[in-house]
């Protein structure tokens, strides 16, 4: 049976159950935190002129983006990582394709969440450093596949656009085409009422033309 994308990158960047175990800890020790990671994330953006001018819906809709944000990052780190979590969240990069949303600032903003996130991990855990890495290590994971589910849906994008592009130029040639044949009988024609209009008569080529 052909692997999916979603499972192919699971095993690709090694996510497996005890990565799953170590994220849903994470969501329950630091899911009270999303809002306010939530507000840095969003401070960052309205602080860099090229982001905020990307910003969907501008700054009034900022409080809306937030909770988005917050809802995202709950299903980022509490699964379930099935096949409708990577549909869902292909349904979120195709709004960034749609809205021209540039690929830096994507990256830029996945690493204020993973550095946010980090920050959280160090709370939890401050005297064992093996749940640390452990969960960091998951994370990494996790925002990866996030990462590449952005980038699938940009590809998509410029898939479709070729297409669409192969199916303009195709079009041009036979457009191109039909009227090379109709350029050919046509001139005949004006050479005809030319002759018409300068002949009288019965003249035989006239009753030809």
């Amino acid at each position: 049976m052909t692997e999916t994308v979603l499972e192919e990158l699971k095993r690709y960047v090694g996510f497996g159950p005890d990565d799953a175990s170590a994220l849903r800890e994470l969501r329950e020790g630091a899911s009270s935190d999303f809002p306010a990671i939530a507000v840095t994330f969003y401070d960052r953006i309205l602080a860099h002129e090229g982001a905020r001018q990307a910003l969907v819906g501008g700054e009034s809709q900022v409080g809306h983006l937030r909770q988005t944000l917050v809802r995202w990052m709950e299903e980022a780190v509490g699964g379930p990582w099935d096949e409708a979590w990577w549909e869902a969240h292909c349904r979120i990069g195709r709004v960034h394709v749609r809205i021209d949303l540039p690929q830096h600032y994507m990256f830029g903003a996945m690493n204020v969440v993973r550095e946010e996130l980090g920050l959280r991990i160090d709370r939890l855990w401050p005297g064992d450093p093996a749940r640390q890495e452990r969960t960091r290590t998951a994370l990494g994971k996790v925002l990866d596949i996030e990462l590449a589910i952005m980038l699938h849906t940009y590809r998509e994008d410029l898939v479709a656009r070729a297409a669409r592009a192969e199916r303009l130029a195709t079009f041009g040639q036979v457009v191109g085409s039909i009227g090379h044949e109709l350029r050919n009988p046509l001139g005949v024609i004006e050479s005809s009422l030319f002759l018409l209009r300068g002949r009288a008569g019965d003249d035989d080529r006239v009753k030809k033309h």
